[in-house]
């Protein structure tokens, strides 16, 4: 009897595990309609009488190393099912891995709707719930207010950003991942199986945004099956294709612009809350399970006693196509361009040389003036001199008069935890020092002290001269421009406390200024890392780890990246940082900062740390001649 065939999902070994979860949803409702089924991942399709399903074509044949007559000969023995969007690289991908297939299942409308007009015989797949998505059906706290999971895009970051003032002195997780390679899960952040339920179970609301503007709005359905099987609230952009499920009955749906006032109307209502979860929960288990849209497919499959080619009019075809398989990006990839790099050195070169010059005219005159060529002055309020802080907060001022004090008021709003703020002012050529002074006399009950330098000694060597200065085994590394919400310091001391072998801890942060978005997005990955430094200085670092690595690393080599070189230290002896994921501080984006020179010569720069950590895991980097 066809009924008795069984089911095989082929799923790619070292793809995307997401993919895996998908795969192993299906293989699990197939034996919830009496059918034998497995998940495989170490070989191709063949032709020995089981329905062979292949969970995203674009990876599971790209990541493999097989010819293409071999590829050729197990996609006639096999269905695809095809998980991306119309319009991605991803789609254009699977399309040539799909040719040979007598069926095309997508589990996206404009999938399927993009194959039928393709001319290709095609069905769709509506996702639903599996019992294992379920990770308890015991009512349990949800200590997470607010979940945020998917890639970092610009878009999505804009708008996280914008709701960040709403979440601070909430339990936020906000996680991210880049798509610089496929994730297989040991990735920090990045959930998937029983630790993605479970996390899941724990939240109260999970907060869905469209990766682009040219998504086209698209309803995320893994991600919402999931989410809705535990119970845990989907508040989602306007989406399309979400039928069975009704917005407003089963989640609910918001324009970005109101995003964060229906955000915090569904935190305050729990009734609405249970309502909503108790209806969505019921809906993709009971009513709609993945075995409901599964089990009709299969007796399609069924039906295709043989699985030969088809042409795309639909008649049969025992040739075999002679254009090769397509097993990259629809275009292919440039190195970075990045023209006239003698000038821009020359350029780098000469604002280096500018810099020094200043610092040896400031060394100079300190020498006359004081008898010492590095002179400092040292001013406390009274606080100091009893304080006795568990966090250190260092900040460096140069000239950045008109933003400092809201700099250092934030610091002092911190709630939980006991600090000290040392400020060193880098010999500002504006009123910086005396904004400082001033706040040292209008916060006498603070413990804050002002390093005044008559010589600028530049960023990383002012990073040092305050941490000589700090009394806590915690140091908070501040820039000016930039700020910390209230609850910030103290949950990232926690952080520290809970993982003891953590050299460091960072939270999320919200950039704001010329552009919105997010900074310190992702947790510690070394790879990652070495793709490029994605976390900022603004970090809370144990005493013993700054002195075991001799601080910031003072040398023109490396301008603008001290802190991706103190990351990358860390690195190479085997350290690493713990990341907060909730957006607990404020990172200032300015044209005219500090790296915008740096990236004058950045692949130079980039080449010194690539030579100087050689143990480190670098990707290679293609650069279009300039």
């Amino acid at each position: 009897m066809t009924s008795e065939r069984p089911v095989n999902v082929f799923v790619a070994r070292d793809g995307n595990a997401f993919m895996r979860d998908i795969a192993t949803w299906i293989a699990e409702a197939s034996c919830q309609l009496g059918r034998r089924a497995k998940v495989i991942d170490n070989r191709l399709p063949t032709a020995d009488g089981s329905i062979n399903l292949v969970v995203a074509p674009h990876e599971f044949y790209v990541l493999r190393a097989d010819s293409d007559f071999a590829v050729r000969a197990a996609s006639r023995h096999s269905v695809p099912i095809c998980t991306e969007q119309p319009g991605t690289p991803w789609f254009n991908l699977a399309v040539d891995f799909c040719s040979e297939s007598p069926l095309v299942v997508d589990i996206n409308a404009a999938g399927y709707d993009e194959f039928k007009r393709r001319g290709k015989a095609a069905a769709r797949l509506r996702l639903g719930g599996v019992p294992s998505m379920r990770w308890t059906s015991e009512p349990r706290d949800r200590d997470v207010d607010v979940l945020f999971l998917g890639g970092n895009t610009a878009r999505r970051a804009q708008i996280l950003a914008s709701i960040a003032p709403l979440l601070w002195n909430r339990r936020a997780e906000i996680r991210t991942f880049t798509f610089s390679r496929p994730l297989s899960g040991e990735e920090p952040g990045v959930v998937f199986g029983a630790e993605k339920y479970e996390l899941l179970s724990r939240s109260k609301l999970l907060v869905n945004l469209h990766r682009s503007e040219e998504s086209g709005g698209y309803f995320e359905w893994a991600r919402m099956v999931e989410t809705m099987a535990n119970g845990c609230v989907v508040l989602t952009e306007p989406s399309v294709d979400h039928d069975p499920l009704v917005d407003g009955e089963h989640f609910v749906s918001s324009m970005s612009g109101g995003l964060g006032d229906t955000l915090i109307d569904l935190l305050q209502d729990h009734d609405r809350r249970a309502e909503l979860a108790s209806q969505a929960q019921h809906a993709v288990l009971d009513t709609f399970p993945l075995s409901a849209s599964l089990g009709p497919l299969l007796d399609r499959v069924d039906a295709i006693q043989a699985l030969p080619a088809r042409t795309g009019h639909g008649r049969l075809s025992s040739r075999r196509t002679a254009k090769p398989i397509e097993r990259g990006h629809a275009q292919p990839l440039l190195g970075e361009f990045r023209p006239h790099a003698s000038r821009r050195k020359e350029v780098f070169d000469l604002l280096m040389a500018e810099m020094r010059h200043r610092r040896d005219i400031d060394a100079t005159r300190c020498l006359v003036r004081h008898g010492i060529d590095g002179h400092t002055e040292v001013i406390d309020t009274p606080a100091w001199a009893d304080a006795r802080p568990e966090v250190s907060v260092v900040v460096t001022l140069f000239d950045y008069a008109d933003l400092v004090a809201e700099c250092i008021e934030s610091v002092i709003a911190t709630t939980g935890t006991a600090i000290e703020i040392v400020i060193v002012d880098d010999h500002s050529t504006d009123l910086g020092r005396a904004v400082i002074q001033g706040l040292l006399e209008s916060h006498p009950s603070v413990p804050l002290r002002l390093v005044a330098s008559d010589v600028n000694r530049g960023l990383p060597a002012s990073r040092n001269l305050a941490f000589a200065h700090t009394r806590a085994d915690k140091m908070m590394v501040m820039d000016a421009d930039n700020a910390v919400y209230p609850t910030c310091l103290r949950r990232l001391a926690d952080a520290l406390d809970e993982d003891q072998g953590a050299s460091f801890a960072y939270a999320t942060l919200e950039t704001f200024g010329d552009e919105q978005g997010l900074a310190s997005a992702q947790g510690w990955f070394v790879p990652w890392l070495c793709d490029a430094n994605y976390i900022d200085a603004q970090a809370m670092i144990r005493r013993s780890a700054f002195e075991r690595h001799d601080g910031y690393r003072v040398d023109d080599a490396i301008h603008g990246w001290e802190d991706w070189d103190l990351w990358l230290r860390f690195a190479v002896a085997g350290e690493y940082g713990v990341h907060v994921p909730q957006m607990l501080g404020r990172y200032r984006t300015q044209t005219s900062s500090m790296i915008s020179i740096t990236n004058l010569v950045a692949d130079e720069l980039r080449q010194g740390l690539v030579d100087r950590y050689p143990s480190l895991p670098w990707p290679e980097r293609k650069v279009a001649p300039s």
